[in-house]
């Protein structure tokens, strides 16, 4: 059996073709979200499918206390020993999950990763799991690629190929596109295949990633539907004045615990 790209926290991120610098960014942008939309500072945060939590230690060094939900022990390991500050990282499915904490200010999932979760009740759950650690008020913003037209495919077919090189480990890339049917509320099912250099051995990779489509007007249904948040805002390419059909890559939905 193949194994998953995620059991390899320093390759993944380059995969996925995540530069450092972007973290930044995204947290740059996110406070600017919280100032912008919530009167209070937010002193707590919730980091859902966090990873090892990029942005958390970010966030944590200054000063705000983060804790995260991830369900890879591997990714959950690496965010424990990159801590400086003993984040706390539960090992919790993203769509139904409670953790001993109290309230926080605000809630974020980054890495463009909400529409994974592809069932009409798994995402009820999954917003209701979140309402329950928000302060009324409390703002989740939630990171979204773009998802143009959707395309019935009808058979699976290779859409591209790369390769990137990590020190002296060198990774094939392969990505395929995987059938779809019309009924169905998904925009594509993304395959990765990687195929791992290491100096010793070579390691393969397979992970198959259904999205759903998710653009505004959907979310703000979604939300509407869990009766625990609404969609106040949603903003292009982490720009405050960009239109929204103008968006090149990806979006950003903010909404508002009720």
């Amino acid at each position: 059996m193949a194994r998953s790209i995620y059991e390899f926290p320093e390759i993944f991120r380059r995969v996925h073709m995540e530069h450092p610098a972007e973290i930044g960014r995204e947290v740059e942008f996110l406070r600017k979200v919280w100032r912008r939309h919530l009167k209070r500072p937010v002193k707590r945060a919730l980091d859902i499918a966090c990873g090892d939590s990029p942005h958390g230690q970010i966030l944590m060094r200054a000063g705000i206390e983060v804790a995260g939900v991830d369900r890879s022990p591997t990714m959950i390991a690496k965010g424990r020993a990159d801590s400086q500050h003993a984040m706390r990282i539960y090992r919790r499915p993203i769509e139904r999950f409670r953790i001993p904490e109290r309230p926080f200010d605000a809630a974020f999932f980054m890495s463009e990763t909400f529409p994974i979760m592809v069932s009409n009740a798994d995402l009820m759950s999954h917003l209701r799991s979140v309402a329950r650690l928000l302060k009324r008020g409390g703002l989740y913003c939630v990171d979204i690629d773009r998802h143009d037209g959707i395309d019935v495919t009808r058979r699976r077919y290779l859409w591209r190929e790369r390769s990137v090189r990590i020190g002296k480990i060198n990774v094939e890339i392969r990505e395929y596109n995987r059938r779809i049917s019309w009924t169905s509320a998904l925009h594509s099912i993304y395959e990765l295949e990687c195929r791992i250099h290491f100096p010793d051995r070579v390691v393969i990779t397979r992970d198959v990633i259904p999205v759903r489509y998710t653009v505004p007007a959907t979310l703000e249904l979604t939300a509407a539907a869990s009766g625990c948040f609404e969609l106040i805002a949603s903003y292009a390419d982490l720009s405050f004045t960009k239109p929204i059909g103008s968006c090149h890559g990806r979006w950003w939905g903010v909404m508002r615990r009720l």
